[in-house]
């Protein structure tokens, strides 16, 4: 699993001259409001690592990801966590699957977002001052 993080910490210093499409407040994922700043990244950006990292996360759930989503926020890791937080409506139930440091001294942790109707796989990195976030929502197998 470190070495998937490390490949991936590689890729993901191109980010933030990546193409995106576009700013945006709301996630078409999930629907959620999103913090000031949120940068929705293309396809092309979106690593293998990445969709290897969102995968095993929707294996541990018994189902594989449907649609996936890459964000990327510049600023304080704790104030857009705090943010994002707030606007996860209160139906989904957040659980911690792993996490960790990064090569880079950043962090990551893995999670799933669950509600009655809906499962969300994700995977968020923080440095020290930006954020990736990568989600998918989570169909059985």
């Amino acid at each position: 699993m470190r070495i998937k993080f490390a490949l991936f910490m590689v890729a993901t210093l191109l980010v933030p001259t990546a193409f995106a499409s576009d700013f945006v407040t709301k996630s078409n994922l999930t629907g959620f409001q999103l913090p000031k700043g949120a940068l929705e990244l293309t396809d092309e950006d979106f690593s293998d690592e990445m969709v290897g990292l969102l995968e095993e996360v929707a294996d541990s759930l018994n189902g594989q990801c449907k649609y996936h989503e890459l964000l990327y926020w510049e600023g304080s890791p704790a104030a857009i966590a705090k943010d994002l937080n707030a606007k996860i409506p209160k139906t989904f139930k957040f659980t911690s699957l792993d996490d960790g440091e990064t090569e880079d001294g950043g962090g990551y942790e893995q999670f799933v977002l669950k509600d009655p109707k809906v499962w969300y796989a994700g995977v968020w990195f923080q440095g020290e001052k930006d954020v990736i976030l990568a989600w998918c929502n989570v169909v059985k197998k």
